[in-house]
């Protein structure tokens, strides 16, 4: 008995629980009550048919309800009331907004461009172009100044002296032995003249010619003016540091090569800003075809809704069905604005790159691409042969890309400093020689006339050496040269392996972007057939709305893909031709250097001439 009253007592402590969980149940879900109700329950408390008995409200058990003493709370009226009809309103999405949001405004200004033309346009306008051309001039402004060592220096002295200065007692006694009385003072009057012109062969040898003059008059002369005027010669010919042909035109062989140089990062500019702008081109095509794309899902979404509205007019599909399909549009809708959007900053990327301008200003003009995407008929690649056409792309790089001919001629520039650098720690031995003839008279003509003729002559020869104890100054500048040498040679090799590894990266992506444009053409195929089969279900309504939605969505994103493969195929092209360094070769692009600047003449630079510089 003891066992059966705490069998009772736990069978009315569960019966009461679940009738307060079913109120509250009832009270927090309104919507699942609707739902609920929607369960008819007939007149003699049977189910109707396709109910489970389950589905019939739970009744409690009479001596059970009568037994507990725990009172069941009465049941609150519903804060608001409501259906499904009024949830499930097509009302619920407004497609006006987006609709006046897909109104673009009409393009006045429209600039059709086909994708030489963008080249062409580029290479005349883009302004990392224009200044890389600057380049090659400077090197060759560098190369004229290192010229400039062997420029002859032409110089002039001009003096006046007028001096008085009095005898002492032994000059005085001197002159008074000598028959002269009462000096003992001394006045002379002298006007020195001294023109050389000085300067540096090709050899090392350094040359002075000096042609010096002087007209002086004073009391030892009784006042009688005198002129005398000396011609010379003086050569200074290094034998040891300094010597040599090479030696001394080292800035100049260097300013040579980095001309070269210049004109090779020149091309390499043009090379890159020409793949530049071909891949924004290609991106601008991207944009403007997904824009295409994304117009057909809203049509396809466009027809959906129509189709679920007649269906709905006709009694064969609820109000839920032509709601998702709104809930489609919409989501195309919002898919297209952005795809507009994109085609507008795709446009103003290239416009940069071509350096689009009006008065001054950002152009506001739009690109129209003209050109599309051909896989097929690219011929730059043969990935049927894939070893053979990726060691021919190697052997392009290895000859075509300006980096090779760089780094040959900053090894010839370290060779060319370790010879400079090995020759100065030589000792100074140098041969020196002067010849001189002179003449003087009272008149000048005559003292002219004294030099022709070797009035005064003189000749001297010999040598002078010199040597630096210790030489450290040019003992390191030799092992900076030689570390330099080195590691331009590493540079070198590092410039080689990584253009090889750049042509097998681009040769692999031409290889799989061309897989992935034929795997994602069957794709998109595929999804269109879906499109149309699920299409026909839904007529015949075997399918739903929201089913047909998920097929388009999987259709825009298979053509989405396979618009990207086809870009993507074509920048691995790009990539490719970049990384052989016959892009613009495949282009029919002719590049020159078109910026060439003189110097101003040397009438200008000593400020003699009327015409300013500028």
């Amino acid at each position: 008995m003891r066992t059966s009253g705490w069998c009772i007592g736990l069978l009315a402590a569960l019966v009461v629980s679940l009738s307060v969980f079913a109120e509250t149940t009832a009270v927090s879900a309104p919507i699942a009550e609707e739902e609920a109700e929607t369960i008819a329950v007939g007149e003699d408390g049977t189910a109707p048919p396709g109910a489970s008995q389950e589905d019939l409200p739970l009744e409690a058990p009479a001596e059970t309800l009568t037994d507990t003493t725990t009172e069941i709370p009465v049941e609150a009226p519903a804060p608001y009331q409501t259906n499904l009809k009024d949830v499930i309103s097509e009302d619920l999405i407004d497609l006006s907004a987006l609709r006046s949001a897909l109104d673009r405004p009409v393009e006045t200004d429209v600039m059709r461009l086909t994708l030489n033309e963008a080249i062409q346009v580029a290479i005349k306008n883009n302004p990392d172009i224009i200044i890389a051309q600057f380049d090659p001039a400077k090197a060759e402004a560098e190369t004229y100044a290192a010229g400039g060592e062997f420029d002859p220096i032409l110089q002039q002295k001009l003096s006046y002296s007028d001096t008085t200065s009095s005898l002492d007692q032994t000059v005085r006694s001197f002159v008074n032995f000598l028959g002269s009385f009462g000096y003992s003072v001394v006045d002379s009057t002298s006007i020195l003249s001294e023109s050389s012109l000085a300067g540096k062969l090709h050899y090392g040898t350094q040359y002075a010619v000096q042609l010096s003059s002087n007209y002086e008059k004073g009391t030892f002369g009784n006042y009688q003016a005198e002129y005398s005027a000396t011609l010379g010669l003086t050569l200074t010919q290094p034998l040891l540091r300094g010597f040599g042909r090479e030696i001394n035109r080292v800035r100049i062989r260097a300013g040579q090569n980095l001309r070269k140089i210049s004109e090779a990062q020149a091309r390499l500019t043009v090379m890159n800003k020409t793949a530049d702008t071909i891949k924004a081109y290609w991106d601008l095509v991207a944009a403007t075809e997904n824009a295409r794309v994304q117009e057909e899902a809203l049509r396809n979404a466009e027809r959906l809704m129509k189709i679920s509205e007649t269906r709905r007019d006709i009694g064969t599909a609820a109000d839920i069905d032509v709601l998702q399909a709104k809930a489609g549009v919409a989501m195309r809708q919002s898919e297209l604005i952005q795809a507009y959007a994109r085609i507008s900053d795709a446009g103003d990327m290239l416009k940069l790159l071509l350096n689009l301008e009006e008065n001054g200003r950002f152009s506001k003009i739009t690109i129209l691409p003209v050109d599309r995407p051909n896989p097929n008929a690219a011929t730059v690649f043969d990935t049927g042969n894939y070893d053979e056409s990726l060691d021919l792309s190697v052997q392009r790089a290895l000859e075509l890309r300006p980096e090779n001919e760089m780094s040959d001629l900053e090894i010839a520039n370290a060779l060319m400093e370790e010879e400079k650098a090995r020759n100065d720690m030589l000792p100074q031995f140098d041969l020196v020689g002067s010849y001189a003839r002179g003449g003087r008279s009272s008149e000048m003509g005559r003292t002219l006339t004294g030099i022709l003729e070797g009035q005064d002559e003189a000749f001297s020869v010999g040598f002078q050496a010199s040597v630096v104890l210790g030489n450290r100054a040019a003992r390191g500048a030799h092992q900076r040269a030689r570390i330099n040498k080195r590691q331009a040679e590493e540079r070198r090799k590092q410039a080689r392996m990584a253009m090889m590894m750049r042509v097998h990266y681009a040769a692999r992506s031409v290889l799989s972007n061309q897989a992935l444009v034929e795997s994602t053409r069957q794709a998109s195929r595929l999804q269109e057939a879906n499109v149309n089969a699920e299409e026909r279900r839904l007529r015949i309504g075997i399918t739903t709305s929201y089913q047909v939605l998920r097929v388009q969505e999987d259709l825009t994103a298979a053509q989405a893909q396979e618009l990207h493969a086809r870009i993507a195929f074509e920048k691995a092209l790009v990539e490719l031709q970049l990384a052989e360094g016959s892009l613009l070769e495949n282009f029919g692009i002719h590049y020159s250097m078109d910026i060439s600047e003189t110097p101003v003449t040397w009438v200008q630079s000593i400020g003699f001439s009327k015409t300013p510089i500028q």
